[in-house]
């Protein structure tokens, strides 16, 4: 474990190219500027958001989406979204949080709007950046660099026999914002991931035939379980106790039981346990089925012209495919550094750092956790260590991680597209909290003993001891449950 170095005489100021102004990119360079660093954030749009931003080009938010997570346990340690937002906050709820976040604590003033990074170079002892603005091109000099530009870069797009030959409409679910463009037709979604059961769902009201395509089944959980948030099921004292799995199968028996006959009645119980595959938060996906108003089918076999045919045989008359198969990280200024296939080749030490590349991080490159908090974690780790206060391993003991990490992910995740960006969420925020003295200490905060291990994983249990405390962590972690059970 690392822990913060005592003496100032260790710390030291650097200038920090921060590229993107979504989520994780604001995150970092508050952090940054906690610690006396020189932030500049790149933002290729007009505004701050990154997927979040609705109609962009950059953004991916269609018009239903929510956040999968309640907003207890979603955002920032240290800033909650207002009591008058939802839940499960709408789309438009988290831009506005984002925007709120940015001027709250003055960053908008570090970020360089409609600025896009074409490339980044290592010289002897600085990094080098050229941006390409309305004038052309301009080169920065830095100490530092984080890259926030997320991992919803370039559409995964599967490519089945016979799409040339389909005369319908083809599309990503990036491209996707209204609803309105299913009406009267026979729509096909592939894939189910978050953005796969929302549209589907969405689809089996707006359209004449909703048709959902996938792989293999998976867990579709609502997001309330007896009218509490899901993932205030999810507790420390869940992760510490022995045989907790067990356990807790027997615990919450009463809760899951009707959940599992749901999927079991409606031919979508998958063969392994959520922990394996991750669930999806959706309150009605289960019932369309059920209802008939989303027909589920196997993965694609073929297309036809007007048709699309299944691994089973069956055959649907399609009108629209929205494949909703996700993404996968491209980073064209790191192509130096990465290769083409920026997925396979991002070995990162904790999932942050690059073990060639120094004083260099990736904040926001994981996937299955609540992005907000975790990135503000990372970023806070990030700042330790190029300030000289937090130190890394030896390469090679960087190395020997990021290989043990690989093979836990394949081990502990069914194979997909995301399955090498995997973490196990709370653990991981656990290990990341350790490198800066962040857990919860029992000794110092035994009043709300209860609220650290029996209440959800918020982040705000980061800001009760370490650097950065948040004086309102306490309060904050004890009004939550009460505001929830209400």
């Amino acid at each position: 474990m690392n822990l913060l170095k005592s003496s100032p005489q260790s710390t030291r100021k650097c200038k920090v190219a921060v590229i993107g102004a979504g989520a994780s990119g604001i995150a970092t360079a508050k952090c940054l500027v906690e610690d006396g660093h020189e932030p500049t954030v790149f933002e290729s749009s007009d505004q701050v958001g990154g997927v979040w931003v609705f109609k962009n080009t950059s953004g991916r938010a269609f018009s239903t989406v929510h956040f999968q997570h309640s907003k207890y346990v979603s955002v920032f340690s240290d800033y909650p979204m207002s009591m008058e937002s939802s839940e499960f906050p709408h789309h438009t709820e988290v831009l506005q949080y984002l925007n709120d976040y940015v001027d709250h604590f003055d960053i908008r003033k570090h970020i360089k709007f409609n600025t896009a990074v074409d490339k980044v170079c290592r010289k002897d002892d600085y990094w080098e950046v050229t941006v390409r603005i309305a004038e052309g091109q301009s080169t920065f000099k830095f100490d530092a660099i984080a890259v926030c530009s997320g991992i919803y870069n370039d559409a995964r797009l599967p490519n089945f026999p016979g799409e040339e030959k389909f005369q319908g409409m083809i599309m990503h679910s990036k491209d996707y914002k209204e609803p309105s463009i299913f009406a009267g037709k026979n729509v096909l979604i592939v894939g189910n991931g978050p953005s796969g059961v929302d549209i589907a769902v969405t689809a089996s009201y707006s359209s004449n035939k909703a048709i959902w395509s996938y792989r293999k089944n998976r867990w579709l959980l609502p997001r309330y379980c007896e009218r509490i948030p899901f993932d205030f099921i999810v507790t420390r004292l869940n992760k510490h106790i022995p045989f907790r799995h067990q356990i807790l199968s027997l615990v919450h028996i009463k809760k899951f039981y009707p959940i599992m006959l749901d999927h079991q009645a409606c031919g979508v119980k998958p063969n392994v346990g959520p922990e394996k595959s991750g669930p999806v938060f959706n309150e009605d996906a289960l019932n369309r089925i059920r209802l008939g108003a989303i027909k589920t089918k196997p993965n694609i076999a073929h297309f036809e012209e007007n048709k699309v045919v299944f691994e089973d045989g069956s055959s649907e008359l399609v009108d629209i495919v929205v494949y909703a198969t996700g993404y996968q990280v491209n980073i064209p200024f790191m192509k130096e550094y990465l290769g083409e296939d920026h997925q396979k080749n991002l070995n990162l030490y904790k999932m942050v750092f690059p073990p060639e590349l120094p004083n260099f991080g990736f904040i926001g490159f994981v996937y299955g956790n609540v992005i907000f908090p975790t990135s503000e974690l990372q970023a806070r780790w990030f700042s330790k260590v190029i300030s000289g206060e937090v130190d890394l391993p030896s390469k090679a003991a960087m190395e020997e991680q990021i290989q043990a990490h690989r093979k836990h992910q394949e081990e502990g995740w069914l194979d997909s597209a995301y399955r090498s960006l995997r973490v196990s969420a709370f653990d991981y925020m656990d290990d990341i909290a350790k490198e800066i003295n962040a857990l919860p200490k029992v000794w110092e905060n035994w009043k709300i003993l209860k609220e650290i291990f029996a209440g959800p994983m918020m982040a705000t249990q980061f800001r009760l001891n370490g650097p950065h405390k948040w004086e309102g962590a306490t309060s904050w972690l004890k009004k939550v449950p009460k505001l929830v059970r209400k």
